[in-house]
């Protein structure tokens, strides 16, 4: 789990992680991540990230991302 992150930084998301598309007045989607994948932190709320991936936003609990460090 990643906590205190910042937007722009890089997270890990596991396999059979649930991502949603969550946006006014539009209809609600989700993915499931059929792999491990990296997204973009764009912003983030109390339990939540939203996510660049795949050339959209998503959400995603902050308990089902990681850091990537630098090497």
């Amino acid at each position: 789990m990643t906590e205190n992150m910042n937007k722009g930084d890089l997270v890990w998301i596991p396999q059979h992680t649930r991502l949603h598309w969550l946006r006014e007045n539009s209809e609600k989607r989700y993915v499931v991540t059929d792999a491990p994948r990296t997204a973009v932190i764009c912003g983030q709320n109390d339990r939540s990230y939203d996510v660049f991936m795949d050339g959209n936003v998503w959400t995603i609990n902050k308990d089902s991302t990681y850091y990537v460090e630098k090497r």
